[in-house]
């Protein structure tokens, strides 16, 4: 048990670690930060330069919100990534904390 809950530990955490990016559409990708600090200044850079913050009227295609594509890309890491890490460490804490009792003797003598 404690060492599936090392691997799901591990998993958690590099998922954490790891660098979150989504497409521009041209392929190249554009930084989101990871899990743990999310940081959207790319996607904020890749905005102002497609335009998605300048309002048309009457448009039909709207330019792609990078902002909100890095929010919902990390929004999503977070919602396997915290998870697993915390079942692994209930998994490694789980068995150490547990304490195993000795059944008592009958009779001896």
């Amino acid at each position: 048990m404690i060492a599936v809950g090392v691997v799901l530990l591990l998993a958690g955490v590099i998922g954490l670690l790891m660098p979150v990016s989504v497409s521009d559409g041209s392929g190249g990708s554009v930084a989101c930060g990871n899990a743990i600090a999310a940081d959207l200044s790319a996607a904020r850079n890749a905005n102002e330069k497609n335009g998605a913050n300048i309002p048309i009227l009457n448009q039909i295609v709207r330019p792609t919100d990078f902002v909100a594509q890095c929010e919902s890309s990390v929004s999503g890491r977070r919602a396997w990534s915290i998870p697993l890490t915390l079942i692994g460490i209930v998994a490694i804490a789980g068995p150490l904390l547990i304490r195993r009792t000795e059944p008592g003797r009958l009779g001896a003598g």
